[in-house]
């Protein structure tokens, strides 16, 4: 297995173009182009922004060869979601995914409270080293663990996630929950400077960022904006040539993506597609599962937009 050390930045949680129930491949490549120029990654067919709880594993397939296809060896590193409902899916995935997916920078995002308990975690990980050909991206939101008993766990055990830190093949974790809990965690992850930490929570990530970076869904909208804020909050760059200017317009990005955050709410993926359909990106708002918006959310988060540029 190819040992890939995760980058710090801004990850770009892609929402997936469809049309007529497939990957929309022209509406791909216009926001590839968008988002690539200011991204560090991309998440692939996430549970919920990428839509990857109600994607089949061919529509998996079928994103990942358009995405290989329009990037065709451009650099940028790839976190592809590929967690089942069971164990025996979960392989199912990855074995299929890395058939198609043999040669680049990507890492396997895999969310192990959807489908396992943290009893006996690590030793599950060691054994599918095994098989993985590419690093593991670990994925902690209690929103996408549907408990089926009310005793289950819906966030990794900090004692348990000091044990899976350990396992060499696991570079990072993707991390939505308290900020208590945050702290936990990077106090069980110390003892590996390598292991990257990703806030998965973009309004905590404005307010108390984390040094590895942030998964953002609105920076299908507003790439450059996110990758100012994030290169300024975790240090990736130090600006000395016009300090002051530079301090402006960090100020004024932030407040703006602290309201944009505000607007999309609760129904992110269906506004940002609508918009996103609306600028001609990608061509329709279509999604695996229907939700509803609000006409006057999406007229008030184009007004912010047309009102920051």
């Amino acid at each position: 297995m190819e040992n890939n050390r995760a980058p710090r930045g801004l990850v770009v949680d892609l929402i997936t173009p469809l049309k007529h129930g497939a990957i929309d491949g022209k509406g791909l490549e216009r926001l590839l182009e968008q988002v690539i120029p200011h991204a560090q990654a991309l998440l692939l067919a996430s549970p919920r922004h990428g839509e990857g709880e109600s994607m089949g594993l061919a529509m998996r397939r079928e994103l990942l060869k358009k995405i290989g296809e329009t990037l065709n060896g451009r650099p940028i590193s790839l976190f592809v979601w590929i967690s089942g409902n069971t164990e025996a899916q979960t392989r199912e995935n990855i074995l299929a995914l890395q058939e198609d997916f043999e040669a680049g920078r990507h890492f396997w995002v895999d969310t192990p409270l959807a489908y396992h308990s943290n009893r006996g975690l690590s030793d599950y990980y060691r054994e599918l080293q095994g098989m993985v050909k590419a690093p593991l991206i670990l994925h902690n939101d209690p929103n996408c663990v549907h408990a089926t008993r009310a005793f289950k766990r819906r966030n990794i055990r900090t004692a348990v996630l000091k044990e899976l830190v350990q396992i060499e093949g696991i570079a990072g974790l993707i991390f939505s929950g308290s900020l208590e809990r945050a702290h936990h965690y990077q106090r069980a992850c110390r003892g590996r400077q390598d292991f990257r930490i990703y806030d998965g929570d973009e309004k905590r990530f404005l307010e108390h960022p984390s040094m590895g970076g942030v998964v953002s869904v609105g920076a299908n909208l507003a790439p450059g904006a996110w990758e100012m804020i994030t290169q300024s909050s975790i240090q990736l760059h130090a600006h000395r040539e016009n300090y002051p200017d530079r301090l402006q317009q960090i100020w004024e990005s932030g407040d703006y993506l602290k309201n944009m955050v505000a607007l999309y709410g609760r129904t992110p993926t269906a506004m940002i597609k609508t918009i996103l359909s609306d600028m001609n990106i990608i061509e329709t708002p279509e999604m695996l599962q229907s939700a509803e918006i609000e006409a006057d959310g999406v007229k008030a988060l184009k007004t912010l937009m047309d009102d920051f540029d």
